[in-house]
C-alpha cells in the first residue's frame, strides 16, 4: 500500500505544521551538536540519552513506520543518519563525560551496552504500548526526552567550566521539542502524555537559562 506523503486523513494541517517545524529544528540541532563534535571534540548530549536516542531512531526509521506521511518516515531516517555522526563522536569522546575515573576506559563498552538494551527495551515498549496508540512515537519519544532534558542540567553543572554548551543547540532543542509539544496538545488528551510535555518543557527552559548564564559570566 503506496503510503501518501503527508496523512491529512488523521492529522489536521496545524498539527503537521506544528509537528514539521518542531522536527525541523531537531535537525539543525544535530547539525549544531555534530559541529561542536568536530570543533571542541566534546558532545554536549548526555552520554545515556545519545544511546536512547539513537535506538528510538532506528527502530522509528527501519522497524516501525509512522503513519503521518512518507515525508515523515524520511525525515525520521534524516535524524537517524546525521545520528550515526554523533554516536561516532561519542565513542571517540564520550568518555569526557564520565566522571568514575576507572569508568573511562570502557567507554567505548558503555556506549555499545547502552545503544543494545535500549534498542531491546524500546522494541518491546514501542510495540505493545507506543505503536498501538501514537503511531508516530510520542510516547516512547517523550519518555527519552525528559530523561534527555534531566540529564542536561547536572552535566551543565558539573563540566559547564571546563566544555563548551551551545546556546544554539539548547535553543533549538528546547523550540523544537515545545512545537512538538503542542502538537500533542492538539492531537491527544492523555495526561501521561501531556504531564511529560510540560516537564520537558520546564527542564529545557532551567537548561536553556543555566548555559545562557554561563555564557554571559564568560
Amino acid at each position: 500500500m503506496e503510503r501518501p506523503i503527508i496523512n491529512l486523513a488523521d492529522y489536521t494541517v496545524t498539527q503537521h505544521i506544528f509537528f514539521a517545524l518542531g522536527c525541523l529544528l531537531w535537525v539543525f540541532t544535530y547539525i549544531i551538536v555534530i559541529r561542536g563534535i568536530r570543533k571542541n571534540d566534546f558532545i554536549d548530549i548526555p552520554l545515556i540519552a545519545v544511546t536512547a536516542n539513537f535506538a528510538w531512531e532506528f527502530l522509528w526509521s527501519f522497524v516501525f513506520i509512522t503513519d503521518m506521511g512518507s515525508l515523515y518516515m524520511w525525515g525520521y531516517r534524516i535524524w537517524f543518519f546525521l545520528d550515526c555522526f554523533i554516536v561516532f563522536g561519542l565513542f571517540r569522546d564520550g568518555y569526557k563525560q564520565i566522571g568514575i575515573a576507572t569508568l573511562r576506559d570502557k567507554s567505548k563498552l558503555i556506549i555499545a551496552f547502552g545503544i543494545a538494551c535500549w534498542v531491546l527495551m524500546l522494541y518491546y515498549y514501542i510495540r505493545n504500548y507506543d505503536f498501538p496508540v501514537s503511531h508516530n512515537g510520542v510516547y516512547s519519544g517523550y519518555i527519552i526526552n525528559v530523561m534527555m532534558s534531566a540529564l542536561y542540567i547536572p552535566m551543565l553543572l558539573r563540566l559547564g567550566d571546563s566544555q563548551q554548551f551551545s546556546k544554539w543547540a539548547g535553543w533549538l532543542k528546547g523550540v523544537g521539542t515545545l512545537l512538538i509539544s503542542v502538537f500533542c496538545v492538539l492531537k491527544y488528551n492523555d495526561g501521561f502524555l501531556l504531564s511529560m510535555c510540560a516537564v520537558t518543557a520546564l527542564l529545557d527552559a532551567v537548561y536553556i537559562y543555566l548555559v545562557m548564564r554561563n555564557k554571559a559570566v564568560a
